[in-house]
């Protein structure tokens, strides 16, 4: 029982190697610790993220959210940054793959036979025999050529793609979360102002009513005024109903139910008119920190190492190879045997698989460097589109509120006039029509400011998954 001891406990290692856990080579200290945290790393260096457990989820009945608490909901529970954080996983359980051929194989083999041996030449019968084995063996490959070196490499370098990407889906979700909220703002704005118009359209067709009754204007004015209400009233169906639709797709941006229940909060008046950088400045800014280009860089890490890779299969492999055991005819064996060798492995030819794959590598390495540069040259012109397209909010806003204020001054022009009875019904509706149209123009407009700013700073490569700056840059801190 003595020699099976060691044979017991080797046998117990795969089953500790099996654990859902068990990490040898820390592979997963460097990644997220849950799918709402940024792979923090940069593309030269992996530095370790600490590890924590999410929070459980606070019931949202009721509650009041703002920007940056939607957005870190969104992190937490949209489907898509587990979906990313899986991936970055993955890829490292991969990386610990690669690094296993660094140590050495050891496998146990154990069989039991009975059969009959005859020497033919000598025309002997040694009968029936019972023979048993059980042997531990190691291969270790000390050389490839480099081949292990560039598994490793490139599967390194995936794990670093696969962060980049994750980081790119935060920023996607978290943009996708702030366009809704401010599409929410915009929604209840458009129905207050169909309320207020309303309202409106009902003392406008009271007043109707009552100049008619005292002869001052014809019944057509009271049907003129009844229409506009009624249009009115359609407006604000449909202006409500948009407010559900934009708390919807805030839910679902958030991966949450379309039917959860929550509020969200004013945003105070921003400071519209602000300030840009030099756009060189941008474009170096947009080149350091979007993970876009992070992940193109590391894709061509990846394909460097496919390339040393094709060029170590021209190089021998140089293995180790031992064995220790037991044989006999009994059990358990007693006879002891061992071996100790080498082996060289250098295919001479293999159908020109080799050079094809050499050919095949470069190739992909050159097609990674000319993708960076695409997505480079995408960049530079997202930044560049959504610069100039906040620059043309921004006057848009102006120009809002000048339509504003002449629609107001008009409107109210036109209200006195029909009560003195020196204007006309129609006149007071286009004038009132016109003061709706300018409101809802200056609505449109501070969205697509808002909406134009979130893009800005995602294009540059600005972070929008701080639960704490989509708020506090409605105080003027934007770009």
């Amino acid at each position: 029982m003595t020699r099976l001891a060691p044979l017991l406990s080797l046998l117990l290692l795969p089953v500790l190697g099996g654990c859902a856990r068990f990490d040898p080579w820390g592979e997963f200290d460097a990644l997220p610790g849950s799918p709402s945290r940024t792979f923090d790393t940069e593309i030269e260096t992996t530095e370790a993220v600490a590890d924590g457990s999410p929070a459980l989820p606070k019931e949202l009945a009721g509650r009041t959210l703002s920007p940056g608490e939607c957005v870190a909901i969104a992190l937490e529970y949209n489907p898509r940054t587990a979906e990313s954080w899986q991936a970055i996983r993955a890829a490292a359980a991969r990386t610990g793959q690669a690094k296993a051929d660094y140590l050495p194989i050891i496998g146990f083999t154990s069989s039991a036979a009975r059969g009959e041996t005859v020497e033919l030449n000598r025309d002997r019968d040694f009968g029936t025999q019972n023979r048993y084995d059980g042997v531990f063996g190691l291969r270790w490959l000390i050389f490839d050529g480099g081949g292990r070196e560039a598994r490793v490499d490139a599967a390194t370098a995936e794990v670093l793609a696969a962060g980049f990407r994750h980081n790119t889906a935060l920023q996607d979700v978290a943009l996708q979360v702030v366009e809704s909220y401010y599409n929410l703002l915009a929604a209840r704005s458009f129905r207050d102002l169909a309320e207020e118009t309303v309202r409106q359209r009902d003392y406008q067709l009271r007043l109707a009513q009552a100049r008619y009754q005292t002869g001052v204007v014809s019944k057509s004015d009271v049907l003129r005024a009844e229409t506009e209400k009624a249009d009115a009233e359609l407006n604000l169906v449909r202006a409500r109903n948009a407010v559900e639709v934009a708390r919807g797709r805030l839910a679902s941006a958030m991966g949450l139910p379309v039917t959860t229940g929550f509020q969200i909060a004013e945003l105070p008046e921003s400071q519209y008119e602000q300030q840009l950088a030099d756009m060189q400045v941008l474009l170096q800014e947009a080149a350091r920190h979007r993970p876009e280009l992070k992940t193109a860089l590391a894709q061509v890490r990846t394909q460097e190492a496919a390339v040393r890779l094709a060029e170590s299969r021209y190089w021998p492999a140089l293995a180790v190879d031992t064995g220790l055991g037991w044989i006999g005819r009994s059990f358990p064996p007693d006879q002891r045997q061992w071996t100790l060798g080498g082996a060289i492995d250098l295919p001479l030819f293999t159908g020109f698989d080799r050079p094809y794959q050499l050919h095949e590598s470069k190739a992909g390495l050159d097609r990674a460097l000319a993708a960076r540069q695409i997505v480079l040259q995408g960049v530079e012109l997202e930044v560049w589109t959504a610069y100039w397209q906040v620059i043309e909010a921004n006057q848009a806003i102006g120009a809002a509120e000048r339509f504003v204020a002449s629609a107001e001054e008009s409107a109210r022009v036109a209200e006195g006039e029909y009560k003195n009875g020196t204007g006309s019904v129609i006149g007071l509706i286009d004038a009132q029509t016109a003061r709706t149209a300018a409101r809802n123009r200056l609505i449109q407009a501070r969205l697509d400011w808002r909406t134009a700013r979130a893009r800005f700073e995602r294009a540059v490569g600005r972070s929008l998954t701080d639960p704490a700056e989509p708020a506090a840059k409605e105080e003027g801190e934007g770009p």
